[in-house]
């Protein structure tokens, strides 16, 4: 590259977008064909959403410089030091118009369904975070059309600051746009995938029972979800799974989700002697960390397949805390209402 010092300027401009927009396309592709694998196969972790994210965006920054490639002006062949963040900015100012308005619409939805929460079940800091998650959307949509014009200022140490203020919000808002749509789409696909019938163990998922210790129709719909799994996987395969239903005795409990399950399990027609009960767990972390020590004593030595069930809004969490736990494991997605 040849620099113009009398006019910081860069010449052989032609060659310097094309350039970045192959090294784009090729960083682009690598990841591509990454997330393909990890749908294909099942591995769904907060790797897979950190790819998915920047696919999303690099995505449209390729789009968006490719569009704009004609219009910006290289008669003499020169591109300014001050262009290419300019360029940069565009490109994230551009991904913000895109999903201006779903984004909008989600955080007004989040806010709506928080206040909904609040009013069913009182009010907790848990129960807030979609209405301070819009909040922030929104707040970080202002910041930016508030420092827009860093062209328009008196002095250089103030269009430094307005600038970088701009740049980061913008950063800020399309990197957790990017995450948040990424995550979206790996929680619904994380729902669909069709793991094979080869499991040895299926952990059920606890959550809370009635005062008579029968299942509630949540949890209900997780021990159906296993046992028709296990049921066709035997009718396939000729192959039979354990069950491991997995969860403590709460203070309002009058006995363990874990003893709950087990007698709505033999009450389908399970032998007892295929039911590993687990029922020392108080959270969904737990869950998997005391069903793998479970199956561990259970299974001996031998590598095991392990799948989990629970309800089709909290798959895509069960397979991050079996990541933290070092599990192998594949998701049946339960039903439930909207």
């Amino acid at each position: 590259m040849i620099f113009d010092l009398s006019n910081k300027s860069f010449a052989a401009a032609k060659f310097v977008i094309p350039l970045f927009l192959l090294i784009v396309l090729l960083i682009l592709s690598t990841l591509t064909v990454s997330f393909i694998e990890k749908l294909r196969y099942g591995d769904f972790s907060y790797l897979m959403v950190f790819i998915g994210g920047i696919i999303l965006f690099l995505l449209v920054s390729f789009i968006v410089i490719m569009l704009d490639y004609p219009f910006l002006g290289f008669e003499n062949l020169q591109i300014s030091l001050t262009d290419l963040p300019l360029q940069l900015i565009n490109c994230g100012k551009r991904f913000l118009i895109i999903t201006n308005i779903p984004i909008i619409l989600l955080a007004l939805s989040l806010a709506v369904s928080n206040i909904w929460l609040i009013k069913m079940e009182g009010f907790r800091v848990q129960n807030t975070l979609g209405i301070l998650m819009g909040a922030l959307f929104i707040g970080g949509f202002f910041a930016v059309n508030l420092t827009n014009d860093f062209f328009s200022v008196d002095t250089q140490a103030l269009f430094y600051i307005q600038l970088s203020v701009n740049i980061a919000v913008t950063f800020l808002l399309c990197y957790f746009e990017c995450m948040l749509i990424s995550t979206m789409f790996c929680a619904v696909a994380s729902t669909r995938y069709k793991p094979a019938a080869d499991m040895d163990y299926i952990i059920i998922l606890g959550c809370a029972i009635r005062r008579d210790g029968t299942p509630t129709p949540l949890l209900r719909g997780r021990i159906r979800r296993a046992f028709d799994f296990e049921k066709a996987q035997y009718e396939k395969t000729g192959k039979h799974a354990k069950f491991v239903p997995s969860g403590g005795q709460g203070s309002d409990e009058v006995i363990s989700e874990a003893e709950s399950m087990k007698r709505c399990l033999i009450e389908l027609g399970v032998p007892e002697e295929r039911i590993v009960k687990e029922d020392e767990s108080v959270n969904t972390y737990q869950n998997m960390a005391f069903s793998k020590k479970v199956i561990e004593r259970d299974c001996g030595s031998e590598s095991c397949n392990i799948g989990f069930s629970t309800t089709n809004y909290h798959v895509f969490r069960g397979y991050t805390l079996a990541e933290k736990l070092g599990m192998k494991v594949k998701g049946l997605s339960a039903k439930t209402k909207l």
